[in-house]
Order: C-alpha cells, then structure tokens, then sequence
C-alpha cells in the first residue's frame, strides 16, 4: 500500500513538473516573441519559438507520450476555434480582391496539393503526411497541419516534422517574396496580392505585405485571410481522404468520415466574428487562440527526436520546397496574366 502510494506521488510529481516545464517554455517564447517585436525586430513568431524550445525541452524532461496526447487534444480544438474569431467572411463579398486576387488563391491552393501529393509520391512520403504538408503550404501553415492532422491520424512525431518542414519553407517564403517582387518589377497590388497566395502563416504574411509597402499591406491580408477559409474546405476533405484511405473496396463510400468537433465551432466564432462581436473584441479572442497554440507546440517539438527528425523531414523538405517554388511560379504568372 505504502509502495503504491509513493508510486502514485512520483507520477504526480513527475506530471506537475511536466506542465510547469511545458508552460515556463511556453511563456518564454512568448516574452522573446514580444520583445522582439517591441523592439521593431524581426521575430519566427511565439509558436515556432516555442516549437524550436520544445525540441530541446525532452534532454531535461520526460513526457509520456499519453499524457502530450492528452494535451495536445484538449489544448488545440479550443485553439482552433478562437483563431476563427481572425476571420472575417466579409472578404469574400467585398470584391476588394478582385479577379486576380480569387484566381492566384485557386492557383495557389491547387498547384499546392497536386504538387506536394506527386512529390510525395515520388519520394516514398506517405499519402497522409503529404496530404498535411499540402495544407500548411495551401492556407495556413502550422494552424493547418495542425488543423488536419487529428483526422489524418498522424502522430506528434509525424506532424513535428511537416511542421518543421513548413515553418522553414515559410520563412523562405516571407524573406523571399518582397526581394523578388522588387526584382520582377511587381506593383504594389500586385506583389501584395502575391505575399498573400504565397506566405504560409498569416503573421508572416501580413509582415511581407509590411515590407513591401503601400497597398500590399491590406493586399496581402486580404488575400491571407481569403486563403484561411479554404480551412473549412480542408478539415472535411481530411476527414473524408483518411477514411477512404483506411476503408476496403466494398466500404470506401460508406464509411463515416470522422469530422472535428473544433470545424463547426470555428465556422461559428468566423460568423459572429463577422456579424455580431465587436472587431477589437474579435481580435482579443484570436489573439488568445495563438496564445494558446503555443503550449501546442512545445508539445509537438518535445515530442521529436532531432537525430529521428533529420532523416524524416528529408524527404518532406524536399517535396515541399518543390511545391513552393512552383506555388510561387504560378501565382507569380496568374498575376501576371491578370494584372
């Protein structure tokens, strides 16, 4: 009795000393992600900070793989669902993107999923994990691998290294796009319209249309965001690939797709973000969702093995730096073919 009582206290306290590492790690990229940025300089963000620190987090601490599930399930829907509050329906009716704007988000979309899935192919990826790089590169980076994940049934080992994978080809999409649009001779429409198709993260996108100045700024949210809602066309999809996948010749379309519970919420935080909550309080909301994404991806980053992760994201490096620059190819020519 007394062996099982001390067996039980050491779980605890192996557990209590988990949470608080995850969530001193946690505040730790959020305080250098704001001092970064008050300071006018540039910054990966608080989630790939903290899922650069999470990756480092595991050489002092040991995480049980069912309790990070745990966290990981709970955390990230509520997450989800408070990120809808950033998006506004409104675009897709206020024609401020205009043709062009709509046919580089379907180009981009598109020519992201064909290329990443050929790729894939080609390179031994699993269909699945091809299917959640093609996300993050077709709307919005990590929220969407993350977003997809879940149905696709990928584990945090898995998801870690499309998230890597996607944070890096981001990255070289942000610091890219401005240098080229100024060598191509891009307007300011134009080359905001194309940070907007082509940046992965919101963030990220929004600071290239920063850069570049002028109307890109409100170009490449606009465009952004638009791109965002292909989320509520992707999770189902996800749901419905990973089922076919799974189900036999006699079942594929019978089987019942296993959609998230966070879709539905989200689609409601995007419509009363749109109709009834006030914009600053809409902001807050979404504000807290990517607070909250963090401790997701400390999670993700304490999950993997660096050495593991090396040899895995390989291939996925490789498929998605493909699907970016022929991304970035299309929609440069869509706009151009339009503008």
């Amino acid at each position: 009795m007394i062996r099982m009582t001390s067996n039980r206290l050491g779980e605890s306290l192996i557990r209590t000393r988990s949470v608080f590492a995850i969530a001193i790690v946690s505040l730790l990229a959020i305080l250098i992600d704001a001092i970064l940025d008050s300071r006018g300089m540039f910054s990966l963000g608080a989630g790939t900070l903290g899922f650069l620190l999470g990756l480092f987090l595991t050489s002092f601490f040991v995480i049980e793989t069912v309790e990070r599930k745990y966290a990981i399930d709970s955390i990230l829907p509520a997450a989800i669902v408070l990120l809808g509050f950033g998006l506004d329906m409104a675009l897709l009716s206020s024609g401020d993107l205009g043709v062009a704007g709509l046919a580089s988000i379907l180009v981009a979309i598109t020519v992201a999923f064909i290329t990443t899935m050929i790729m894939g192919k080609i390179l031994g990826i699993g269909a699945p994990q091809s299917f959640a790089l093609g996300a993050g590169g077709a709307i919005c980076g990590t929220s969407a691998v993350l977003a997809v994940a879940p149905s696709l049934r990928l584990d945090a080992a898995k998801t870690g290294a499309i998230v890597a994978v996607v944070n890096l080809l981001g990255l070289a999409t942000f610091l890219s796009v401005p240098i080229l649009s100024h060598l191509l001779g891009m307007g300011d429409q134009t080359s905001g319209i194309w940070a907007g198709s082509t940046v992965h993260a919101v963030p990220q996108a929004i600071a290239a249309g920063e850069a570049l100045g002028g109307d890109a700024l409100s170009l490449a949210s606009g465009t952004k965001l638009t791109r965002v809602l292909g989320l509520l066309v992707i999770v189902p999809a996800a749901s419905l690939f990973a089922g076919n996948k799974e189900a036999t010749s006699t079942d594929k379309w019978s089987k019942k797709a296993n959609i998230p519970l966070f879709l539905p919420g989200f689609i409601l935080a995007s419509i009363l973000a749109t109709t009834l909550v006030p914009a600053q309080i809409a902001t807050e909301l979404e504000n807290f969702g990517s607070v909250l994404m963090v401790p997701v991806l400390v999670l993700i980053g304490s999950s993997i093995d660096v050495k593991e992760l090396v040899g895995a994201a390989g291939p996925i490096l490789w498929a998605g730096a493909v699907s970016t620059v022929i991304v970035m190819a299309s929609t440069a020519l869509t706009l151009a073919m339009l503008m």
